[in-house]
């Protein structure tokens, strides 16, 4: 298969864009001559939307811009038995060869092909692992898309191997140096490589993770490329609810592991601490909704995700004996997808789509850092002022693709994706703030209210983020041609 595209790229350079498949093959008579004029229609099995094309006096036929799913792929022409192929499982980026043998007889003959589906693109030269619905559906994972690239060849945790960066390892690259896209549109932090926005898989279709031979198109990624495509809507109403719990009333130990400390009466020993369990929980529910609002013509998918997460951690301040305290943690995430697609003629069809994404988070719970169990060498002013701290993540996207087929084997093309993210700290005390670098307990003439040990400070020592703003946006357009 050779693939020959002239196109010009607008706005930010080297952006991943793939987001569909393509489907293409001959069709011949029992002799070997190609039939031309063939009606291939080509269903999607999910959402029941169907792509007709016709072969050309060469016998063969393309269908450009599927999205990616199982398809029946069907074959008719006058004089001939119907054919059809009921399972073919288009995978993102791959382009599929499905031909068809045609029987002299009657329409209202039909012949189901089982068995003879071609699963892999032998012409790709990249290599990875695609993992659709249908397989992540049943895998145990965390809750975002980037939590599948640990189940791919070559992809290692980089926290489990010593890395500095955290995130992921591909072939031993840094875990900086990845690409992680949603419908196209990079999520990339600029300042680390980490992926910066989530999606949750109640509205995806499938995950792409290629580890090497990656086009020059992923400009950056020197490690992996890490894709998520989203759902559409079709002729059929389907939709889901779901809800998802966590907490340490699930766990089966201490969430916390035992510390280490140095003795303080013999400064030469050491033990170790343990730390009462903590509570959390967190419950994550919500839905998704996909559907006709035109039939054949115009579908909208929609999901809403909601993630409310509370922490609570109590304290003995000061050298031990100080009172007790608890500090709360609160964060709430949203995950909210909506896609709009247009079909007006059987040559067009249009995308547009959104990801919202904004997290908020009220308090802070600072870690035990005495020398008994669950002590804090701070005041409870300390922590009182920690739990105003926190901060906001407004983020989004959006992204555009239009595809009009000009021939069977020309297609032009539009693509167009904007992603905003920001982070900015809240409820942060600018009063003036001391902390005691050697112990103050017990010196002569010190007042009581100004003896304290070492470690102490009045206000938690923070750093201000005023903001953290990341961009992307890009426009592409152009025209291909796909022949043998």
């Amino acid at each position: 298969m050779t693939r020959l595209a002239a196109a010009l790229l607008l706005g930010q350079a080297a952006v991943a864009q793939e987001r569909f498949s393509d489907l293409h093959g001959k069709v011949e008579d029992q002799s070997g001559a190609a039939i031309s004029g063939v009606v291939v229609t080509v269903t999607n099995n999910a959402t029941k939307r169907s792509v007709v094309v016709t072969t050309g006096p060469d016998g063969a036929y393309y269908a450009r811009g599927l999205e990616p799913g199982r398809y029946t792929v069907k074959f008719e022409s006058t004089g001939f038995t119907v054919k059809e192929a009921p399972n073919v499982n288009l995978l993102l980026g791959k382009t599929i060869k499905v031909d068809a043998t045609l029987l002299v007889g009657g329409v209202s003959e039909t012949m189901q092909v089982v068995g003879e589906t071609p699963l892999i693109d032998i012409g790709a030269t990249t290599r990875g692992n695609n993992i659709p619905a249908e397989e992540f559906d049943t895998m145990p994972k965390a809750r975002s898309f980037q939590a599948l690239a640990n189940a791919s060849p070559s992809v290692n945790s980089s926290s489990a191997t010593g890395g500095i960066e955290g995130g992921i390892q591909v072939n031993g690259s840094s875990a900086g140096e990845n690409n992680f896209t949603v419908d196209g549109v990079s999520v990339n932090s600029l300042v680390n490589g980490h992926q910066r926005m989530d999606a949750v898989f109640e509205y995806l279709q499938e995950v792409q993770v290629k580890t090497s031979g990656i086009a020059a198109e992923y400009g950056g990624a020197l490690g992996g490329v890490i894709s998520a495509v989203t759902k559409s809507g079709g002729n059929e109403f389907r939709g889901s609810l779901f809800y998802y719990y966590e907490g340490n009333s699930l766990r089966t130990s201490n969430g916390f592991a035992q510390r280490l400390v140095l003795d303080p009466a013999t400064q030469n020993t050491a033990y170790y601490v343990q730390d009462d369990d903590q509570k959390f929980n967190t419950h994550e529910f919500g839905g998704s909704l996909g559907g006709p609002i035109v039939k054949d013509k115009l579908f909208f998918f929609g999901s809403l995700s909601p993630r409310l997460s509370k922490l609570t951690r109590n304290y003995v301040t000061g050298d031990g004996n100080g009172p007790s305290t608890s500090s709360q943690r609160d964060r709430k995430t949203y995950s909210a997808f909506g896609k709009l697609t247009f079909e007006p003629t059987n040559r067009l069809r249009m995308n547009v789509s959104s990801l919202w994404t904004p997290e908020k988070s009220v308090g802070t719970t600072p870690g035990f850092d005495g020398t008994a169990a669950n002590q804090y060498t701070g005041s409870v002013a300390t922590i009182a002022a920690n739990a105003k701290l926190g901060y906001k993540i407004p983020q989004w996207n959006a992204a555009f693709t239009a595809d009009y087929t000009v021939s069977p084997t020309t297609l032009l093309s539009l693509r167009g994706g904007y992603m905003k993210d920001n982070y900015y700290d809240t409820g942060v005390d600018t009063s003036q703030t001391f902390e005691y670098a050697t112990s103050a307990v017990g010196l002569a003439g010190v007042p009581a209210q100004f003896q304290q040990p070492a470690g102490y400070r009045n206000l938690p020592r923070t750093r201000i983020n005023d903001h953290d703003l990341t961009t992307r946006k890009f426009v592409l357009y152009g025209s291909g041609q796909l022949r043998e």
